[in-house]
């Protein structure tokens, strides 16, 4: 996969984040749009006809001359005409006003087309007819101009404009609308990309599992729970769904446990403060764990407490524990973990773009640092455009090897 179409992925997958950024701008872009349409009034369009007489036979000559029907386009541009024109309308319109408002174009070889613009349908016809009648006096009288080009043509008007057409404030409106809100998503776009390159919070599973070379052990959905009330609603009733159960039965498979055995084991599970969709995996596993009769006790820690949550006590328990799950919040810049009981095994869980690789390594040095192993991460509430797993080593990926990809992350909980 080359580097460009990994590029234009992450842009898309920026925009898709901030989506509300983008279609704010973009609604703003549309009012602003509308406004703009309401300030510049819609123009109305007439047309007259000038027909030129046959071109004079030259001695000597069995056909006659080619009509010059160039020349006489550029007579009509010219700006003695338009000013002329100008004048002749009421209000009096300069020449520049006319020259935006006028245009002159060959129909035939002996027709020239006068089309006016104006505010209103009688501007309109009143600019196009006045150019023709001032283009008339020009070509059919001995007047002096550039190159002589007023000799006598006998040109003659043959239509004169009486209708015009076009000027209804809602399709005018709906012009203006659309190019403000196509102006603001890109603008919105634009945004949303540079957001997303100062923001240096990781969001794929593989971007987490970089950061510290440890791989994704599994991506479960997060409950959210603000307060006791809902803390207990998870460990009692916690029914996850079938693609979360699935991660959450793969966690215990790496921890070693089966209900239909006797075996025993201890978790600890790190989370970052203000991650709060971290938080709730450590009593996720232990409900889901006691669901399939695994007797499970856990335990909160008393570091950097969580909200609705009482640190340091047993919140589920059996009659012969098979699995000790320990809950710590750590602090982001500083992760203290000497005065942390041991485990058998110990995972982070971390919330898809709560996290920079910074503070992982932060807390990895930490772990270190008192001879703790992180095992693995759990990635909660994974993007829902990450295709990637977490589990394959960057050097294998970038080999260009055929690997799976992952079609979904987590399956989100339904409210109740």
């Amino acid at each position: 996969m080359s580097t460009q179409e990994l590029d234009v992925k992450k842009a898309f997958r920026a925009i898709l984040r901030h989506r509300r950024i983008v279609g704010a701008v973009a609604a703003v872009g549309l009012l602003g749009g509308i406004g703009a349409g309401l300030l510049i009034p819609p123009l109305y369009s007439a047309s007259s006809l000038v027909l030129l007489p046959p071109p004079p036979k030259v001695e000597g000559q069995a056909a006659p001359s080619e009509q010059n029907i160039d020349t006489q386009v550029f007579i009509a541009n010219s700006e003695p005409v338009l000013k002329s024109a100008g004048q002749n309308v009421s209000p009096v319109l300069s020449v520049e006003d006319v020259k935006k408002r006028i245009k002159v174009q060959s129909a035939t070889e002996d027709v020239i087309q006068i089309r006016g613009q104006g505010v209103s349908q009688h501007q309109a016809t009143s600019l196009a007819n006045a150019v023709a009648d001032v283009y008339l006096v020009f070509v059919t009288t001995e007047q002096k101009l550039p190159g002589d080009l007023g000799k006598k043509t006998g040109a003659r008007v043959l239509e004169r404009a009486t209708t015009a057409s076009g000027g209804g404030l809602a399709p005018h409106l709906a012009i203006y609308g659309l190019l403000g809100l196509v102006g603001g998503a890109l603008l919105g776009a634009v945004a949303a990309l540079v957001i997303a390159r100062s923001d240096r919070r990781l969001r794929l599973r593989d971007e987490i599992a970089d950061a510290i070379g440890i791989p994704v052990l599994a991506s479960v959905s997060s409950y959210r729970a603000k307060g006791v009330s809902d803390w207990s609603n998870l460990l009692d009733r916690y029914t996850p769904p079938a693609v979360d159960a699935w991660s959450l039965r793969k966690t215990l498979h790496h921890l070693g446990l089966d209900p239909k055995e006797n075996a025993s084991t201890s978790l600890t599970v790190l989370s970052f403060t203000e991650d709060e969709a971290a938080l709730p995996f450590g009593p996720q596993l232990a409900a889901y764990a006691t669901s399939i009769g695994i007797a499970t006790s856990l335990v909160v820690g008393n570091h950097h407490e969580a909200t609705g949550v009482v640190p340091g006590t047993i919140v589920g328990s059996g009659n012969r524990v098979q699995l000790d799950i320990l809950v710590v919040v750590v602090d982001r810049e500083e992760p203290q973990l000497n005065d942390v009981l041991g485990t058998t095994t110990t995972v982070v869980a971390v919330a898809a773009g709560a996290v920079t690789a910074e503070e992982l390594a932060r807390l990895a040095v930490a772990a270190d640092d008192t001879d703790r192993t992180i095992d693995g991460i759990v990635v909660m509430d994974p993007d829902p455009s990450d295709r990637t797993i977490g589990r394959v080593p960057r050097s294998l990926r970038r080999s260009g090897s055929a690997l799976p990809t992952l079609l979904t992350g987590a399956a989100k909980r339904r409210a109740r």
